[in-house]
């Protein structure tokens, strides 16, 4: 399952393959769609939840509610019905869902001048870890990968960086979002974990800030009548 960015998709694969899929985009409201997905994702392929071997989440980075969302819902099911759970990076599932041949630079927006990004090699095997960086540095680790010719681009943040660095518009996809039959694919392969072991990936911390009173008031006791 995936909330991580602007969309709320549920997929299982079996055998190789995704057996069922749903796929809505939506800048918010994630919160409400998720779970009834999940039942008309799992009830229309007719399996039961014994029938499950492991549950996928995608983790970040991303919209803060969003991978809040995913991530509460894939630990409570995988408590409650006793099954590992895979945490799959939000800047690889993007890289994975790139059409074409080359290397790859996932790149989110994150506002202010700083893009989330991270750069894959043509078999998808990530050359550097998930970072938060200036629009600057970004483009000056896209630049030290010299040889990594016919770069392409994947991502809400791909054009920030594109414009840049003089790339082909066929080798943007600024339109991508996370797709949970993408990542089922990328689970199937992995190792999962008890759900309590998988953490969010934020980068950053939340731009939301308490309101003054609430700083005051932090520490104290409550009162509760």
């Amino acid at each position: 399952m995936d909330t991580s960015l602007a969309a709320c998709s549920v997929a299982i694969w079996r055998d190789g393959a995704v057996v069922a899929r749903e796929f809505i985009a939506m800048p918010r409201g994630q919160a409400e769609a998720l779970l009834p997905m999940v039942e008309r994702v799992r009830g229309g392929a007719g399996y039961a939840w014994g029938d499950f071997d492991r549950l996928a989440v995608s983790i970040g980075p991303g919209s803060f509610a969003g991978i809040r969302v995913g991530l509460a819902a894939a630990r409570g099911l995988a408590l409650a019905l006793d099954l590992p759970l895979a945490g799959i990076g939000t800047l690889e599932l993007l890289a994975a869902g790139m059409t074409g041949s080359g290397p790859v630079a996932a790149v989110i927006d994150a506002r202010n001048s700083q893009v989330y990004i991270q750069h894959f090699a043509p078999d998808l095997q990530a050359l550097t870890q998930p970072a938060l960086l200036l629009l600057d540095a970004a483009i000056g680790c896209c630049n030290a990968y010299d040889g990594l010719r016919g770069l392409r681009l994947v991502g809400g943040g791909a054009p920030l960086v594109a414009r840049r660095l003089s790339i082909s518009p066929a080798h943007i996809d600024a339109l991508a979002l996370p797709d949970a039959a993408v990542l089922a694919a990328l689970a199937a392969k992995r190792h999962a974990v008890p759900g309590h072991d998988v953490a969010p990936l934020y980068l950053r911390p939340p731009d939301a800030k308490l309101p003054a009173y609430a700083k005051a008031s932090a520490g104290k006791p409550a009162i509760v009548t």
